[in-house]
């Protein structure tokens, strides 16, 4: 059966690597792999390895031990026997690097089309490339320079490949960024809803009850009236959810009108006095809007978590168009301990128990070597104030 195959592959030449990459080919397409097309890039870069490798080591022992020799038949075993080594070692290192990260490969890119399409020109430029070499008979004579040209197309197969991964990681991470911006949404368009039924339920009852109220007053029913009067009595977080619905209908951005609205409510509910201002309309925002609402949804959350325990709790959120290229965010909140503010500012630094959130040195990295942000933080008189410039075209 060796002797078979090695028939084969003398009458093939240059050809075996086209019927190795051909076969697994046919195989992945009989058994309608679904990883086809990147086990064939497998294929194709390991072809070309592996007869660069076995052309470098047959030259150089043919060169070293062969060349002007007389007993060839006794030396002749050199060259399997070093070509086996060679696909002994190449199979550890498949099986010790390749193999752990190609269910990996085959997940987060199941069907590479563009690297497929590269990897097969580089790969039929080998091959036409090593039968031109066989064909003139210069295979010997240019040893040296087929071989460098051999090294070239796997820099850059494996260079392509390398480049390929982390442009693809960098989409899939831009693309969650989205997702998750966009789930936001959806959940803060749902919660939306929700409140104003709630509003709308609320509202009807009261006017069912005025209602009732004149009609006992009528009868003068004293204690009645009173009982009534006191679910009548103006309620000051129904008039806090209407101020910041008043000032958020200023802000024409649905994301993050719909971001604010969710935050706006969250520190009503929990009860902490706070102040909201958006002093006009404003149609769209410079630099990136998923930036700028994940600005805004860090610089609320922290105000919430550290004014929740708080004795005297405040918070205070506005957002100024100074003009239609420089707007001015600002939100401020009450401290009750001493803080740092350029300890605060450190990559990573956090207050938090256990280190759950990076807060301010996160919003430092947002903004960094973006000229569309400008973001500063000081303290004083037991209130941190955040300020971040939004501007540009």
């Amino acid at each position: 059966m060796i002797i078979f195959f090695s028939i084969v592959f003398f009458m093939l030449g240059s050809l075996y690597p086209v019927l190795i990459v051909f076969y697994f080919w046919l195989v992945d397409r009989i058994k309608s792999n679904s990883y086809i097309v990147i086990n064939s890039i497998l294929a194709m870069c390991i072809s070309i390895v592996m007869a660069s490798l076995f052309d470098l080591v047959d030259h150089y022992t043919y060169t070293f031990f062969l060349q002007g020799k007389t007993d060839i038949a006794l030396l002749g075993w050199l060259i399997p026997i070093n070509d086996l080594i060679i696909t002994i070692v190449v199979a550890i290192l498949a099986v010790k690097v390749v193999r752990p990260k190609l269910r990996w490969i085959r997940i987060n890119f199941p069907r590479p089309i563009g690297l497929w399409q590269i990897t097969a020109i580089l790969f039929m430029l080998y091959v036409w490339l090593t039968a031109i070499a066989e064909k003139d008979g210069v295979a010997n004579k240019y040893a040296s320079l087929l071989l460098i040209m051999y090294l070239i197309i796997i820099v850059v197969c494996a260079t392509g490949f390398i480049n390929f991964v982390k442009s693809s990681q960098q989409t899939q991470r831009q693309q969650q960024i989205i997702d998750k911006y966009q789930a936001q949404i959806a959940s803060a368009n749902q919660l939306n809803q929700q409140y104003n039924e709630i509003r709308r339920e609320r509202h009807d009852t009261r006017n069912m009850l005025l209602s009732v109220q004149g009609y006992i007053r009528d009868h003068k029913d004293k204690e009645a009236e009173k009982l009534l009067a006191t679910f009548l009595q103006n309620d000051t977080v129904e008039k806090h959810y209407g101020e910041i619905d008043n000032a958020l209908d200023k802000i024409k951005i649905s994301g993050l009108h719909n971001l604010v609205k969710e935050k706006a409510y969250k520190i009503v509910e929990k009860g902490i006095p706070f102040s909201f201002e958006v002093n006009a309309e404003i149609d769209e925002l410079p630099g990136s809007e998923i930036k700028t609402a994940r600005i805004i949804g860090i610089l609320m959350d922290n105000a919430i978590e550290a004014t929740f325990k708080q004795v005297k709790p405040y918070i205070q959120f506005a957002l100024l168009k100074h003009s239609p290229e420089v707007y001015e965010l600002v939100i401020a909140n009450s401290i009750e301990q001493k803080l740092n503010i350029n300890t605060a500012l450190k990559f990573e630094h956090s207050t938090k128990e256990g280190h759950q959130g990076i807060g301010l040195s996160n919003v430092t990295q947002l903004v960094e070597n973006d000229d569309h942000y400008s973001f500063s933080a000081e303290v004083k008189d037991k209130v941190i104030m955040m300020t971040c410039f939004i501007q540009g075209k």
